[in-house]
C-alpha cells in the first residue's frame, strides 16, 4: 500500500466524491435512467430521490473523514472513520456486482474498488510525516 503516497490516496478520494456527488444530482434531476441506480431496484421516482439525497449526504461525509485525516493525521476518529469507508466500499463493490442493470456493474464496480484501495490506504494513515 505504500505504493500509493497517503496525501495522494486523499485527494484522489476527495475527487472521486466530488465526482460522486456531481453524479447523484444529475440523478436527482432525473438525467441519470432510475434501472442504473441502487443496484437497479428503485421503483419511482420518490425511492430515486431519497436515494440520491442520501447518497449525497453519505459522501459529504467520506469528504469530512477524509479532510479530517488530512488534517489530523492522529484522529482516532479519522483512521477507524475510514476503515469504515473502505468496508463500505468493500461490501458497494459486491453489490454493484450483483447490480440487475450491467451498466452500473461495469461502470462502478471498479470505482468503488478503487475507492476500498485508496480507502485502506488513507487509513492507514501518513507513516513519514511521523519524524
Amino acid at each position: 500500500m505504500r505504493l500509493i503516497p497517503f496525501r495522494a490516496a486523499a485527494i484522489l478520494m476527495i475527487v472521486f466524491f466530488g465526482a460522486a456527488v456531481v453524479f447523484q444530482v444529475i440523478v436527482l434531476l432525473g438525467f441519470i435512467p432510475t434501472e442504473m441506480v441502487w443496484g437497479g431496484r428503485l421503483q419511482n421516482e420518490q425511492e430515486r430521490t431519497v436515494g440520491a439525497v442520501m447518497s449525497m449526504v453519505v459522501l459529504l461525509l467520506c469528504v469530512a473523514l477524509v479532510l479530517l485525516r488530512l488534517r489530523r493525521p492522529d484522529s482516532a476518529i479519522g483512521g477507524w472513520g475510514m476503515w469504515i469507508i473502505c468496508g463500505l466500499f468493500v461490501l458497494n463493490t459486491s453489490g454493484n456486482l450483483q447490480a440487475l442493470d450491467m451498466r452500473e456493474t461495469l461502470i462502478f464496480t471498479p470505482v468503488t474498488l478503487i475507492l476500498a484501495v485508496l480507502a485502506a490506504r488513507v487509513a492507514m494513515g501518513d507513516a513519514d510525516r511521523k519524524a
